[in-house]
């Protein structure tokens, strides 16, 4: 080979590989681009789902301060957490189209139901046998919240009762 065409060709490998690079280093841009777009949109996600999940939490809670509305099929919400799956799947009694009611409806039903002061026991004893489609490992954070809200009180060591009628509110007796 000649060494002019040699160094022409080396020149046109050069170029080639200069070419290569810039389209390299636009990729990787729009890589990182694209993976900030899907981190911002899993950032979105998760904060309509905690957003979306409060907000059912506390308008079923408001819904169980009304009279009457004591293990209601109708107190239902949409769990969030499983996309892609039917809020009606693996529903008993209530019929196509009928959600199941919350952990939190379950509890506060049954608490009310019963007209005293129920064990922690008692509660996730009955929800295994009604509903062995919810997880009792959440009852205890489930009956801290409801305390901190005013919906239940802790009248002792794992024991729990409805807000008496003089209660303020928030879960503390008014004096």
């Amino acid at each position: 080979m000649q060494p002019d065409g040699a160094q022409a060709v080396v020149a046109e490998l050069m170029s080639l590989a200069r070419d290569d690079k810039e389209r390299l280093t636009a990729a990787k841009d729009r890589l990182t681009r694209a993976r900030e777009e899907v981190t911002e949109a899993q950032s979105a996600y998760d904060s309509a789902n905690v957003r979306s999940t409060v907000s059912d939490r506390v308008a079923h809670g408001a819904a169980e301060l009304l009279p009457g509305h004591a293990g209601s099929t109708h107190d239902t919400a949409v769990d969030h957490s499983a996309e892609g799956s039917s809020p009606h799947e693996g529903s008993r009694g209530g019929g196509p189209g009928r959600m199941r009611p919350t952990l939190a409806a379950e509890i506060l039903g049954f608490v009310r139901g019963q007209g005293r002061p129920v064990r922690r026991s008692e509660i996730t004893e009955h929800l295994r046998q009604t509903r062995p489609d919810l997880r009792t490992t959440g009852v205890g954070p489930e009956l801290t919240e409801r305390v901190r809200a005013g919906m239940l009180t802790r009248t002792g060591p794992g024991m729990y009762d409805m807000p008496a009628r003089g209660d303020g509110g928030d879960g503390q007796k008014t004096s």
